[in-house]
């Protein structure tokens, strides 16, 4: 079996380290058996005895105690400031990385890193507020052609108008709840995710819809509204796609899985990961009725990353797609 050493910054720190100690430690007693008084020669003239044996074993068991400290001194703060970049990847309205611990190095980098966040917020804030404009400034012209639609006297022509116009309509309204994600961010709580899919499930039946759930887990703390959203997504691309859904939920130590197995054509294995990205669409037509705008997918998956999870896609064996969600059952910790 092939061994290999984990390539990490502490194990760097402390194989240096404790190579730098050991050398110097075995060049120190060389010197002094050389140049030493003869007192200090071992018995015998023999260095290697059990006397000094038993000693060098303890200073090199005190020379690995300190490299092993030392790399972990030197090495906590790189980790620290890795783990904000990650948790700013998941929340651009992460807390920000203390400026005042660490080496000098470290803290500039800390205050670097806070003012890159601070300035991707500020030109965030910038495009919300162009894009909040934009919509109302749309939304004036769309309820002119409304009301001027309903003067067309052809009924045919009328009713592709309107429907057109109302087309726009959702598909501006769904772009700008896609972009404004992040502004408002929702706050966490202990939400009981089986209730949830319950729910769900419960008012697609209502709707005519075939749908099953099996399984359960524990409560976990998410955000209640974005995980929901998030769901609704799912469900509602299985039941477009195919004549029924089934949902499994399954838990282990760490996180919650929720598969959704519909009972559609599937998708192409190259377009798995294509079809998260905004305005990508496998169906050719237009029409938001049976293609969609794009956008239900990406919303999920953004979703499911801010709550530390994930969505991945898969074709079943015996036909079909599932879609698996997972969500982590502890709360991403603060950076300090």
């Amino acid at each position: 079996m092939k061994f290999s050493v984990p390539n990490s910054l502490f194990v760097r720190f402390f194989i240096l380290l404790f190579v730098t100690f050991s050398i110097s430690f075995f060049a120190s007693r060389e010197i002094i058996f050389l140049f030493g008084p003869e007192q200090t020669a071992a018995p015998e003239g023999n260095p290697w005895n059990s006397f000094l044996l038993n000693d060098m074993l303890i200073l090199m068991a005190a020379v690995g105690l300190t490299s092993w400290v030392a790399a972990i001194w030197l090495s906590k703060p790189i980790k620290r400031l890795a783990e904000a970049a990650e948790e700013l990847g998941k929340n651009l309205n992460s807390a920000d990385i203390n400026e005042t611990s660490g080496p000098t190095e470290v803290r500039q980098a800390s205050r670097v890193f806070n003012q890159m966040q601070a300035r991707l917020k500020q030109q965030l804030d910038e495009r919300n507020r162009f894009l909040a404009a934009v919509s109302h400034d749309l939304r004036t012209p769309l309820t002119r052609l409304k009301l001027r639609a309903e003067k067309i006297e052809q009924p045919e022509l009328r009713a592709d108008v309107q429907n057109d116009i109302n087309d726009m309509a959702y598909i501006i309204v769904t772009t700008l709840q896609y972009i404004r994600g992040n502004e408002q961010p929702e706050e966490s709580c202990m939400l009981d995710i089986t209730a949830l899919v319950q729910s769900l499930a419960e008012d697609a039946r209502e709707a005519g819809d075939t749908i099953s759930v099996v399984g359960n887990a524990i409560p976990i703390q998410i955000q209640p509204i974005s995980i929901q959203r998030c769901l609704s997504n799912l469900i509602e691309n299985a039941l477009r796609y195919g004549e029924s859904a089934e949902i499994l939920i399954t838990e282990s130590d760490d996180i919650v899985t929720i598969s959704i197995h519909d009972t559609g054509p599937g998708i192409p294995e190259e377009k798995l990961e294509e079809v998260f990205k905004p305005f990508y669409r496998l169906e050719n037509s237009r029409s938001r009725h049976t293609g969609g705008v794009g956008l239900g997918l990406s919303i999920a998956r953004d979703m499911a990353i801010k709550q530390g999870g994930n969505i991945s896609l898969k074709n079943a064996p015996h036909g079909g797609l599932i879609a698996e969600l997972t969500l982590p059952k502890k709360v991403n910790k603060v950076i300090e």
